[in-house]
């Protein structure tokens, strides 16, 4: 069996119609944009408290351009109206704008699972019956346990089946989502649980930057970046079960793409490649105030995760001086408000002994299943950024010693993308 994920575009949509063939189950999510029209019409609705004929409009042109199928054409009349009326409706009485998004746009992602069904003449479930989730702070945890006995029991026997992908349920039956690369995450949460012999991810390009194959460490590093092709969360289900996973273009499907496994290839380059991630701000916090004070670092995490902070990168000098640490430029309002409060309310964190410095940076990682366990490799690195000319501002290695991740200033990215491409 082979479970395919695909993201659904107008334009791809007769491309992944063609891919639902006899013995695959396949993972369907719409694009952004679509969500984003959703959300649009949900806001002028329930925030606003304004008529949004005009975004229904779009809403219902985009769905309409899907596919002339008549059975879906007639679901999606439905389908439009119970969401105008459900908007209205949550206008009213003042629903929660993100218990309305998430209830809407879960509905949405089920009406194109729909219809690539319809056009493809097999089975259909909603992703929602299948996924248990819980909700903690900002982040949906798996009830992994239960999510496979329902996937199991609903799709262990099924060989032409459709799943809505990007959702799940809560054990009381809230809806959640499940964060970008849902259609990813859910096609290797059912390849995991019903034992698969290979997970499809198609996605627009050839495959992952032109690379023939890699190790899913080597994979967790590249996706970790923002401009990866699916969120590196999406590997973990597949590498438990040892699933290797074929990343393919929807447009070309002849290529070969790359494959993902357990299986290590051999190299004689020094390093796989490198992932660069530009928009990203470097807070470092530092001053007397954390020297000495056992659980600082649990006190400034614990209560970013609980802002509902991400955290990219974290480097921490053995001084116990200074902590950096790499966020989104959006999430630096809310740093900021999260360390003022912790010096304000800890008397052994005071503010006067506290400094922040927030600057944009550029985040160079250097991965490779080849680095393991070899002497000199992060010394080549160093050394051809310092010939170049490039200042390291912080860095952290893994201890599994497959990645090097190394801070700079925007202004020498391209200095040192010249500099570290003669070591792969």
């Amino acid at each position: 069996m082979i479970v395919k994920s695909f993201v659904l575009r107008q334009e791809s949509f007769d491309a992944i119609v063609n891919q639902c063939k006899p013995g695959t189950i396949a993972v369907v999510r719409p694009e952004k944009a679509l969500l984003n029209l959703f959300k649009a019409l949900i806001r002028k609705m329930v925030v606003q408290k304004q008529s949004a004929e005009s975004e229904l409009s779009e809403v219902e042109a985009y769905l309409d351009a899907l596919t002339e199928c008549p059975t879906y054409q007639q679901k999606k009349r439905e389908f439009v109206d119970y969401v105008h009326d459900y908007l209205q409706k949550a206008m009213i009485y003042n629903v929660s704008v993100t218990a309305v998004e998430d209830y809407v746009l879960a509905q949405c992602v089920f009406l194109c699972a729909q219809a690539v069904a319809f056009a493809a003449n097999v089975e259909v479930l909603d992703g929602r019956d299948l996924v248990i989730c819980h909700q903690e702070t900002n982040t949906p945890l798996f009830d992994w346990s239960a999510t496979c006995s329902e996937i199991e029991r609903k799709c262990k026997e099924k060989a032409d089946v459709i799943i809505a992908g990007g959702y799940a349920r809560t054990p009381r039956g809230e809806v959640l989502g499940i964060g970008k690369g849902g259609a990813n995450m859910m096609a290797a949460l059912v390849a995991s649980a019903i034992k698969a012999e290979r997970i499809d991810f198609y996605v627009e390009g050839e495959g992952i930057n032109g690379i023939s194959s890699m190790t899913y460490d080597e994979a967790a590093h590249y996706c970790a970046s923002n401009i990866a092709p699916f969120p590196s969360a999406a590997l973990w289900p597949a590498k438990k079960n040892d699933i290797p996973i074929v990343v393919k273009s929807i447009l070309h499907p002849e290529f070969a793409g790359t494959t993902i496994s357990n299986t290590t290839v051999d190299s004689r380059k020094d390093i796989s490649g490198i992932v660069i991630d530009q928009e990203l701000n470097l807070v470092t916090v530092y001053g007397t105030g954390l020297l000495g004070y056992i659980g600082a670092s649990s006190a400034i995490f614990s209560s970013l995760a609980k802002a509902g902070v991400n955290i990219r990168f974290i480097s921490q000098t053995s001084s116990e001086y200074a902590i950096s640490f790499a966020i989104n430029p959006k999430d630096s309002d809310k740093v900021s408000l999260v360390i003022n409060a912790l010096a304000s309310n800890n008397p052994m964190f005071p503010l006067e002994d506290v400094m922040v410095v927030n600057r944009e940076v550029a985040i160079i990682t250097v991965y490779g299943s080849s680095m393991k366990n070899i002497p000199g490799v992060s010394g080549k690195v160093f050394s051809l950024l310092g010939k170049a000319g490039v200042n390291v501002i912080a860095a952290a290695q893994g201890g599994e010693e497959l990645s090097i991740s190394i801070v700079i200033e925007i202004s020498d990215l391209d200095k040192a993308q010249n500099a570290l491409r003669e070591l792969y």
